[in-house]
């Protein structure tokens, strides 16, 4: 994302571009209101999060997105980008990290009860560590991994990795042609559709052909002698091209994963469309994602046996509906090129503050689903916990950054 790390002082403020910084983190807090309920809910309280979650999937898209249309080509080496970017990440990196590790020592020293702890700020964190030691332990081992206590933290693992590779990719994007760029694209598309193998393979084995052809494949590429359809149903065990036990890296991965939003940014910036066309194209493309999205969830959600990955089979960002969702909304978006004048220095302050907010509204979101969630129903709990989360993670990491300039660069 253009967490708000990544934008440089001497380029002019463009409005869209802010206004797709807020609606990203906007449906980053909404998928994140929904976590409670995704862990503790009931099956028919679960029925929103699969509405809610599965229209919001295109929030870090967009994030990649809008750092591509901003940075590339970017003009620094290597080692400029290690320096002027990778850096900047590396104090809020440790300083959240560290916040997020210490949290659950610091609410039980409080008197607050594991319990209420879990439910309130880490609903995916189990078992949940409240000693003291645990603070050293959780804290080291989040340098290398992403944990359940900031699960919003892997994004900036994936920001540095693409910061790196931007140095590498920038030469060629700005010699090639913009069909060379569209080719790219395509074949990043077809990474994508590589995601589908399992679910095609599983359908086919509803056939006569089917089932001989899968046993064919057990025996001839995976060496056993039985087809176990158990692991089907795991979706791990059946790679392609060329991915095998001692290779993970198939034909196509070189053009998969979210270099190909950075790209995909990068040309859709300068693509200019008409109202009118913008809206016959983006609009049916946005729906017809979020169809496959939100049906393939509810289908998911409701089968036999399914697995935490499974469970967010057809949440993968890195997924040809989710990338029809996130370019539609991208083409949308850029139409938004006025805000009055307090909007306007708002989403100015946001991109001065955006990435502490991002790193921050966690617990903010959750701890306001459970201070409202007595009070209003489910449908308008999830969107306006997320609201009035943002709201206030904004409003203390601005003020913050505001009162010294070294908490700026500790909180991002």
């Amino acid at each position: 994302m253009d967490t708000p790390a990544a934008r440089p002082a001497q380029k002019p403020f463009i409005v869209w571009m802010g206004w797709l910084r807020l609606i990203a983190l906007l449906m980053v807090c909404v998928c994140h209101a929904g976590d409670p309920l995704a862990a503790f809910g009931t099956p028919a309280e679960k029925r929103w999060i699969e509405i809610y979650g599965s229209f919001v999937r295109p929030c870090v898209p967009l994030f990649v997105m809008l750092t591509g249309a901003l940075l590339l080509p970017v003009r620094e080496s290597f080692g400029g980008m290690l320096r002027r970017r990778v850096t900047r990440l590396l104090w809020p990196f440790l300083l959240w990290t560290a916040i997020y590790a210490a949290l659950p020592w610091l609410l039980a020293a409080c008197g607050v009860a594991t319990e209420m702890i879990q439910q309130l700020f880490f609903p995916f964190a189990a078992p949940l560590h409240t000693d003291a030691p645990s603070i050293v332990r959780t804290f080291f081992l989040s340098l290398i991994q992403y944990n359940q206590y900031a699960v919003q933290l892997w994004y900036l693992y994936l920001l540095v990795g693409l910061y790196l590779f931007m140095p590498i990719l920038s030469p060629w994007l700005r010699e090639t042609t913009l069909r060379a760029k569209c080719a790219f694209l395509g074949l990043w598309g077809l990474a994508m559709a590589a995601h589908w193998w399992p679910l095609f393979l599983e359908a086919l084995m509803r056939t006569d052909w089917g089932a001989a052809f899968a046993t064919d494949y057990v025996v001839r590429f995976l060496g056993t002698p039985t087809f176990d359809l158990a692991k089907i149903s795991a979706w791990d065990a059946f790679p392609i091209l060329g991915a095998c036990d001692w290779n993970t890296f198939g034909g196509l991965y070189m053009f998969g994963g979210f270099v190909g939003y950075l790209v995909l940014g990068h040309v859709l910036k300068d693509l200019c469309l008409s109202l009118r066309r913008t809206l016959l194209l983006a609009i049916p493309l946005f729906l017809v994602g979020y169809a496959a999205v939100a049906f393939g969830t509810h289908w998911m959600w409701n089968r036999p046996g399914v697995t935490p990955k499974m469970f967010e089979y057809f949440w993968w960002y890195c997924s040809l509906p989710v990338a029809a969702m996130t370019a539609s909304l991208f083409l949308l978006i850029k139409h938004l090129t006025w805000a009055p004048a307090p909007i306007l220095a708002a989403l100015k302050d946001l991109t001065r503050c955006g990435l502490g907010v991002f790193c921050a509204h966690y617990v903010f979101v959750t701890g306001t689903y459970y201070l409202l969630h007595r009070a209003l129903p489910i449908p308008l709990l999830v969107p306006l916990s997320a609201i009035l989360g943002l709201a206030a993670t904004w409003l203390l990491i601005s003020t913050l950054e505001r009162l010294h300039p070294l908490a700026r660069r500790l909180l991002g």
